[in-house]
C-alpha cells in the first residue's frame, strides 16, 4: 500500500497555524506579565501612603525631611524615606549609623522597574543609570505630597503637568516603565501608578 505523505500546502497550513496560536500566547503572556509588574507597583505606591499616613498617626507631625521635600521632584528619595525607615513604617535597610538608607534602598523607594536595575548592577548603579523601559533611576523614585494642616486634603498637588487636590493625608504615586510622570488626565489612560482614586480628587486645573 502506498503511504501519502503530506502536500506542502499541508505543511504550510500547519505552520500558519502554530505560527498565530504563538503569536496570540506570546501577546497573552506579554500582557499578563505587564500587569503583574503595574500590580507590584501599585502595591509598593499603596503601601507608601499607608505607611506615611501612619508615621504622622503615630508622631503627631510630619518629619522635618518629609515637609521639606514634600510634592518636590525629589520624592521619597533617601532623606525624605529616612523615617519611614527609622520608624519601621517600612521594610528599608538604613545603615549603622542610622542616617542614611543602604543597600538596595540607598536611592530611596523607587519603582520596581528601577529596583531590579540597582540589584543587577550592584555598586555600579546610580541615580543617573538608565532603567530598561525609559528614564533613570532617580526618576524612578516614588513622588508624594502630605496635607500639612490637617484638614484632610492636600492642596495643589503637581502630577507632570497638571495640579489637582486630594483627599487623603498622604498621597503617592509614580511613573510606568516608561519613567515619564504624565499630566495626570493623560496618566490615568497609560501606565502612571497612584495611591488614590479619581473620587479622592478635585477638579483638575488648567
Amino acid at each position: 500500500m502506498k503511504r501519502k505523505g503530506f502536500t506542502l500546502i499541508e505543511m504550510l497550513v500547519v505552520i500558519g497555524i502554530i505560527a498565530t496560536l504563538m503569536g496570540v500566547t506570546i501577546a497573552s503572556v506579554s500582557k499578563f506579565l505587564k500587569s503583574a509588574e503595574k500590580a507590584r507597583c501599585q502595591e509598593l505606591v499603596s503601601n507608601a501612603a499607608t505607611a506615611l499616613t501612619a508615621l504622622f498617626q503615630k508622631e503627631g507631625a510630619w518629619p522635618r525631611a518629609l515637609i521639606s521635600n514634600n510634592n518636590s521632584e525629589q520624592g521619597l528619595d533617601r532623606k525624605a524615606a529616612l523615617p519611614l525607615a527609622k520608624g519601621g513604617y517600612m521594610t528599608l535597610t538604613v545603615s549603622s549609623s542610622g542616617t542614611e538608607l543602604s543597600g538596595f534602598d540607598r536611592f530611596g523607594i523607587v519603582s520596581p522597574w528601577a529596583l531590579a536595575v540597582v540589584k543587577s548592577r550592584g555598586t555600579s548603579a546610580s541615580e543617573s543609570t538608565p532603567v530598561p523601559g525609559g528614564g533613570t533611576i532617580r526618576d524612578h523614585v516614588l513622588r508624594y505630597a502630605v496635607d500639612l494642616n490637617g484638614d484632610g486634603v492636600i492642596p495643589g498637588v503637581q502630577v507632570g503637568s497638571d495640579t489637582i487636590d486630594i483627599r487623603a493625608t498622604a498621597a503617592v504615586w509614580c511613573c510606568g516603565k516608561d519613567g515619564k510622570i504624565e499630566a495626570y488626565a493623560t496618566g490615568l489612560k497609560k501606565d502612571d501608578v497612584y495611591s488614590w482614586t479619581i473620587g479622592q480628587t478635585r477638579e483638575v486645573q488648567k
